[in-house]
């Protein structure tokens, strides 16, 4: 025998126990089902960017629509106090209320807040957070190319 038929005896030993042994192991192995429901992922705890302002410390709410190009009102948006980490969400029908702390409030009662959501071009606005009625909102649709 030269060194050929030994390099293919050796190859197809190995083969032959890796069927033996993979077979055996399926027969051996128990049939475990799945369970019914799987469990649910869950994202690690960690801080979140914003925190939700509350109306007890409030010197002023501002509350208003947020409406985008056609008039439609825009659910998710986040309304946010720019300088601050405080922020809340428009809700289905494009309303939010947010609450301005003190601290946040010009001498005037003025509030710049930042409106931005997916799709659409962020605004930095300057409200009167004293006033009663506050103004619609228009947040543009992006209309931009991606590069």
């Amino acid at each position: 025998m030269n060194r050929f038929d030994y390099t293919y005896l050796w190859v197809g030993s190995l083969f032959l126990w890796l069927l033996t042994t993979s077979s055996a192991l399926a027969q051996t192995a128990p049939n475990i089902p799945l369970p019914a429901k799987l469990p649910a992922y869950k994202l690690p705890a960690r801080p979140s960017f914003f925190t939700e302002p509350t109306e007890a410390g409030a010197a002023a709410i501002t509350e208003g629509l947020v409406v985008d190009d056609s008039g439609r009102p825009v659910a998710g948006a986040v309304c946010w106090i720019r300088g601050s980490r405080l922020a809340v969400f428009t809700g289905p029908d494009g309303r939010y209320r947010l609450p301005v702390p003190a601290r946040c409030l010009s001498r005037r009662g003025r509030v710049r807040i930042t409106l931005s959501g997916v799709g659409f071009v962020g605004q930095v606005l300057q409200l009167d957070a004293w006033q009663a009625e506050q103004p619609v909102l228009l947040l543009p649709v992006d209309t931009r190319p991606l590069h």
